[in-house]
């Protein structure tokens, strides 16, 4: 069975998300989806602070660890049905903390949901994202 292609670029839509942090002034998701790689850009922008995340991974469930800054993390992409799942564990400062995001991609493919499950000893929170293709 064909899986979806989440390739593009995706700009967030806030009146269309719900988010249980502070939004971002602006982000920009770039991926680059040819099964079974997956690339993940993300850019958040909040006033004149850019936070740039980029990770490159496979659709198989396959985990690999990165440093990234101050974080070391243990990620990994595995389908359930026509969802992308996008699982990490990390550790920053000595305190461990899970992210689950799971995209689908919405209608004729001109959106994109990215819904986020964070959770760690200081902070905790659901979030639905919403991107529009560019």
């Amino acid at each position: 069975m064909t899986k979806p292609d989440f390739t593009g670029t995706w700009k967030f839509n806030p009146g269309k998300s719900v988010l249980q942090i502070p939004a971002p002034d602006s982000t920009i998701l770039v991926l680059e989806h040819c099964e079974p790689v997956f690339r993940v850009r993300r850019t958040h922008v909040l006033g004149q602070t850019s936070d740039v995340f980029t990770l490159d991974l496979t659709t198989d469930g396959r985990a690999i660890t990165v440093d990234k800054a101050d974080a070391h993390i243990r990620a990994r992409a595995y389908w359930d049905n026509d969802t992308l799942v996008f699982d990490t564990s990390l550790v920053r400062q000595g305190e461990e903390a899970t992210n689950v995001v799971r995209y689908s991609l919405i209608g004729s493919h001109d959106g994109l949901t990215a819904e986020e499950r964070f959770r760690g000893s200081h902070q905790s929170y659901d979030n639905v994202w919403v991107m529009d293709r560019e």
